[in-house]
């Protein structure tokens, strides 16, 4: 399979915007859950969240389940790193600069808990997730749609969120260098304040989306 031709389903259910923040590649992707008005809290707001700390459970995103955008064969599972419950946006963006890991930390170390799928010539990795969430262990075989996990703030995080990519191959490190371009089969994308029925779906940053 070319990678241009790489379609793969959604991850998650459900109105999510998505997010490339610095330092991010453009072919990979951050899922955060929002309700109607886009809002990603369910308690307090942004202005919170960046003075001062809250708990994972007041976003949205906590605990959302995660599910195999594609038939395939787990070849990593990771369930065992602790989640970081308590978050500050300012707190935890300037700890995570002073303190970043090594590759000799160990993948979980940037990804967290983790699952990697592998879906014939390419592999699909979906990163933060909740500890003791998995659903799946090595080896296992996925079907499209499967609750595999929950949405956690495992690993390099700093707020509950869901990282998707799609791999040429299973290396984690260099990080981002075996990364070929994907789109979503079907979604409900916000253009305005109108949603519009899209198949073929490439995401873009800071768009908003709705997965059915």
């Amino acid at each position: 399979m070319h990678a241009q031709n790489i379609v793969i389903a959604p991850p998650v259910r459900g109105h999510w915007a998505i997010y490339n923040p610095p330092g991010h590649p453009t072919l990979a992707f951050d899922f955060l859950a929002e309700n109607d008005q886009r809002s990603l809290y369910r308690k307090g707001g942004f202005l919170r969240h960046l003075l001062s700390f809250i708990a994972v459970e007041d976003t949205f995103t906590w605990g959302s389940p995660v599910l195999a955008p594609v038939d395939g064969q787990v070849v990593a599972s990771q369930d065992s790193e602790p989640d970081r419950k308590s978050i500050s946006f300012a707190y935890d963006l300037v700890s995570l600069l002073l303190n970043r890991p090594k590759e000799t930390d160990g993948f979980g170390a940037f990804g967290g808990n983790h699952i990697l799928i592998r879906a014939g010539t390419y592999y699909v990795l979906l990163c933060h997730l909740k500890q003791g969430s998995a659903r799946v262990g090595n080896g296992a075989t996925v079907r499209l749609g499967q609750h595999i996990s929950d949405v956690g703030n495992s690993g390099s995080s700093i707020q509950p969120h869901l990282h998707l990519q799609v791999m040429s191959n299973e290396r984690y490190f260099p990080l981002f260098e075996n990364l070929p371009p994907f789109r979503l089969t079907r979604a409900r994308v916000k253009r305005g304040n109108a949603w519009a029925e899209r198949e073929n779906v490439g995401l873009e940053s800071r768009g908003h989306y709705l997965f059915q």
